[in-house]
């Protein structure tokens, strides 16, 4: 049986979240960088030691831009709520608000979900298995560090409504 103090990957016990809440995540390294850096390696493995999909042309490109204009619209989905709402993106700054609605009916991480599809669609268009698989430092940073600790923060900073939230709409989709 599933402890009932963590749900949806929500510890509600956490020390943190019991401590005096904290002024942001205090995530260091934001995850566009991260993002640039991933891609970056996928180019230059791929440079170095050429791959590619085995699909046709027509498909891996008209899968690609699908999965990429769908992660891209997505992500500026997310976005464009954030800003309408007047709360932070950037990991490093405080919430100002606890952000519901639009894309986050659905998810309660639509920019990471969006930017991932966006990923993996352009390593799709650029026909490059190293670009897809240099995805993979990415996701780990996003789902074992830069989450964990959003959902901490945002569960010390919004309490009851915040765990409500999680238990309404998945972490990814």
């Amino acid at each position: 049986m599933q402890d009932e103090t963590i749900q949806n990957g929500l510890n509600r016990n956490s020390d943190f979240a019991a401590r005096k809440t904290p002024k942001s995540p205090g995530i260091k390294i934001m995850p566009p960088t991260v993002f640039y850096c991933c891609l970056l390696l996928g180019i230059g493995l791929e440079w170095l030691l050429p791959t590619s999909f085995s699909m046709t042309a027509a498909w891996r490109l008209g899968l690609g831009v699908a999965l990429g204009g769908a992660g891209f619209t997505f992500m500026m989905y997310g976005h464009e709520r954030f800003k309408r709402l007047g709360t932070n993106v950037r990991t490093n700054l405080p919430a100002k608000r606890l952000v519901r609605g639009g894309a986050y009916r659905y998810s309660r991480n639509p920019m990471y979900v969006g930017g991932s599809a966006l990923y993996l669609g352009l390593a799709l268009c650029a026909n490059s298995l190293w670009m897809a698989a240099s995805w993979l430092p990415l996701g780990g940073f996003l789902a074992l560090y830069v989450v964990p600790k959003e959902e901490t923060y945002m569960l010390a900073r919004f309490g009851e409504a915040y765990a409500a939230y999680c238990d309404a709409v998945r972490r990814w989709l």
